[in-house]
């Protein structure tokens, strides 16, 4: 089957960026994450050329394995990819667990599914993607209780009433697909069963209730059993700064290198951002601002 004429078009669609999870581990045998998104995003246009060659580069493959999934989802020729080019620009730093690959191959997704003025779900999608690499909830609006292997939801959890994060940016780079191929990795995550449990219990009940410590507890707790995986530089520390000038919460890339402050109107940003200038934690975390907590979601725009 080819395309319909009437899809011979541009297709656009972007996909925000994480600042890392508020909760990840088992609950039982399985793993789950859940996040929540930020004002940085991963964008992508799918369009035609004139020559028949496609022009989709090894940084894409993921991307495209992806958009090939939904030409096979509509029984639409593979063939017909031949014709098209995929181009993707993103603002979210690349191997700091900030869900950048994620985010193009959602990105390119929805511009594939704008292209052909088709509709799928957050479900479907995440399901999709999961078949490509170990996935994240950002497809979702709200903050749920997320399947990363399988791009199954669990549970919606609802908002975060924060509007804004600090983000604690190193240098470091780490590679999450690796992380999860290491032999320790899910050993681990068993033996943190019964405290992630708990953090995602303490979550759940946090966000609907809208209690602000019960979720700095199930985001603290995460981090610090986190810790017997991947450290956190200076983890207990920057956890006192925070404590010391009225934050919201704080959390982790648990597989990645990011920290994140939620502030609000009563957090003490200037003293937060003063303690780490002060100490040895800036010699880690070079790069520090602050980005808005936004809804998930697939947007079909440039």
């Amino acid at each position: 089957m080819g395309l319909p004429r009437f899809c011979m078009k541009r297709g656009y669609g972007s996909c925000p960026a994480t600042c890392g999870e508020l909760v990840q581990g088992c609950i039982g045998k399985k793993e789950y994450i859940s996040s929540y998104c930020v004002d940085l995003y991963s964008s992508a246009m799918i369009s035609e050329k004139k020559e028949r060659k496609s022009r989709f580069y090894n940084r894409k493959s993921k991307s495209m394995q992806a958009v090939e999934y939904v030409f096979e989802h509509f029984n639409i020729d593979k063939g017909e990819l031949n014709k098209l080019n995929l181009s993707i620009r993103s603002s979210i730093p690349v191997g700091k667990g900030m869900a950048s690959s994620t985010a193009d191959i959602g990105a390119s997704i929805i511009a594939a599914l704008d292209y052909l003025d088709k509709d799928m779900s957050a479900e479907e999608i995440s399901k999709l993607v999961s078949r490509v690499e170990p996935t994240d909830s950002i497809f979702f609006p709200e903050v749920c209780i997320f399947d990363p292997i399988n791009g199954e939801k669990r549970e919606y959890l609802g908002y975060i009433d924060y509007k804004k994060v600090l983000v604690l940016e190193p240098d470091a780079r780490i590679n999450t697909v690796k992380i999860r191929k290491e032999k320790e990795y899910y050993k681990i995550l068993k033996e943190n069963k019964y405290i992630t449990e708990k953090s995602f219990e303490m979550l759940s009940e946090g966000v609907k209730n809208k209690d602000r410590e019960l979720i700095r507890k199930a985001s603290e707790n995460s981090a610090l059993a986190n810790e017997k995986i991947k450290e956190t530089p200076y983890l207990r520390e920057l956890i006192e700064i925070a404590r010391k000038n009225d934050y919201g919460f704080l959390n982790i890339s648990h597989t990645g290198t990011v920290v994140g402050i939620a502030i609000d109107e009563k957090t003490d940003l200037e003293k937060i951002l003063y303690e780490i200038k002060k100490s040895d934690i800036s010699n880690v975390y070079k790069k520090r601002y602050v980005r808005k907590i936004i809804k998930g979601g697939l947007r079909k725009e440039k």
